[in-house]
């Protein structure tokens, strides 16, 4: 059997498009990651920390805590550069079930925030155009009222990102690139105002709380926001001729890198400009402050890109959902139909459709409903990010002669340090009790109940194939890109 066929689209010698340049793959990591938060959430934050020093550290540890993790991608996505990513490498690391399950897990964390982030547009819009709010409700579910204005935004950006996906990689990949500068672009404009104003008598006090706690306080609530980088790897089977494997795992760990940056930049200069405390009573901290200094033109275009970066979280993770959906039919876990390419565009038809479906759903829900799947895409996100250094592990003793362009850095004890690191995440979240966990019994039920969803799916697989031939087909592809 033809290699090829691994990657045909129910069997049709289709494959999917290689398009995506470099810029793409960061347009796609920085903006998956750098979307909303860093001006909606800083309030919270500096509350969170009890102060900008406690919060900066928080920041820091943040990175050393994914570090390991990012550069497990580093060393993965070269190795493997399938649309798959997580899934890939645990399918020929740990077999059939346990490729399901980490796809699954992707696929679950990639709806839920396609499904946030359309409910976080029509939020941010609010804020410039109150208006919006002031809308009659159609209908309240849950004390949270839902209206036309927000369903027809909604549909707007579902639609709009879905035809835009569906006609080809290389427009939405374009699109990640140009959203991504701009946002980054007006960004950096208010930090550098921001800080020719910088007034540090606003920093005082410096700390409320003890270093120790204000930090693991605010630690606990990051890794949900600095996420989505991972979204590349679901890109690298399409990647345009003249970008080397070896780029596509690099723009992982720059990706990371700029966000972070991003992050502490639009946290710290707006304490700067306003007494950090007032920040938790307003809804987007940097837009006041620059108000205050007189420049609310500025503060108004925060706004703007704020917006912008929610539309471009939504594009990534709407990527890397249907990417994950037509990988796990190709590798027969789910049914066959999700592998099915347009005949022009060479994209996942099926499973565009299907992510857009779940998030026109939860347009007619509203938001009050969705908290405990925000909180179930947190483990998913820890699942997805362990099993990439796992399997990576997993994968030097099992396939030792595997190419491999780059090895994860730090060796052993980078290792060592990850599998504690994702061991301690996880516990974290699914102990009840722990300062992380999930709310008993509610979302636990919740989080078997979807899982279940996809055993399902994994029960009605393809069967054509058993695991061997599947495993063989892999890395019968994986040679053949070398060769390339």
């Amino acid at each position: 059997m033809d290699t090829k066929q691994l990657q045909s689209g129910e069997s049709t010698g289709k494959t999917l498009s290689k398009s995506i340049s470099i810029w793409g793959y960061l347009g796609m990591g920085i903006g998956a990651v750098f979307g909303s938060s860093w001006l909606l959430m800083t309030g919270i934050w500096l509350d969170a920390a009890g102060g900008p020093v406690n919060a900066l550290i928080a920041f820091v540890a943040c990175f050393l805590v994914e570090l390991p993790l990012v550069l497990a991608y580093y060393e993965a996505v070269p190795m493997i550069p399938l649309a798959g990513g997580e899934l890939s490498y645990a399918y020929l690391g740990f077999g059939n079930f346990i490729g399901m399950l980490v796809g699954w897990f992707g696929v679950l964390v990639n709806i839920i925030l396609c499904a946030w982030e359309v409910l976080a547009i029509t939020r941010m819009l609010s804020y410039m155009i109150p208006a919006i709010d002031k809308a009659p409700a159609l209908y309240t579910i849950g004390g949270a009222a839902v209206t036309l204005p927000a369903i027809l935004l909604g549909l707007v950006v579902i639609v709009g990102i879905g035809l835009m996906q569906y006609r080809g990689t290389k427009l939405s990949s374009k699109f990640s690139t140009i959203n991504t500068s701009i946002i980054i672009l007006l960004a950096l404009i208010c930090v550098v105002i921001g800080a020719i104003n910088f007034n540090p008598a606003n920093l005082e006090p410096l700390q409320t709380k003890g270093t120790l706690d204000g930090s693991l306080s605010l630690l606990a609530m990051l890794p949900f926001s600095i996420a989505g980088w991972e979204t590349i790897s679901k890109g690298a089977q399409e990647a345009s001729s003249g970008v080397s494997v070896k780029k596509i795992g690099l723009s992982v760990v720059i990706s990371v890198g700029v966000a972070i940056t991003m992050y502490i930049l639009t946290l710290i200069v707006p304490t700067g400009l306003m007494p950090w405390q007032e920040m938790s009573g307003v809804t987007a901290p940097f837009a006041t402050a620059m108000t205050r200094i007189g420049l609310p033109f500025l503060g108004t275009l925060l706004l703007f890109a704020a917006c912008l970066g929610v539309i471009g979280v939504y594009n990534s993770v709407f990527f890397g959902a249907t990417r994950l959906l037509y990988s796990l039919g190709e590798y027969g876990l789910i049914p066959k139909k999700f592998t099915k390419l347009h005949r022009k565009f060479n994209t996942p038809t099926t499973a565009i459709l299907f992510v857009s479906v779940i998030a026109i759903t939860v347009l007619f829900v509203g938001q009050s409903l969705f908290i405990p799947l925000v909180n179930v895409a947190a483990v998913s996100y820890i699942i997805l990010w362990g099993s990439t250094l796992f399997s990576v592990i997993r994968l030097r003793s099992k396939y030792p002669n595997l190419h491999r362009s780059v090895k994860m850095p730090g060796g052993k004890p980078m290792m060592i340090y990850g599998s504690i690191v994702s061991i301690a995440l996880l516990l974290t979240m699914l102990i009840p009790g722990s300062p992380a966990a999930l709310n008993w019994p509610s979302e636990y039920i919740l989080l078997v109940v979807l899982l279940g969803l996809g055993i399902v799916l994994y029960f009605f697989r393809d069967k054509s194939m058993s695991e061997v031939e599947r495993s063989e087909l892999i890395l019968g592809s994986l040679h053949e890109k070398k060769e390339d």
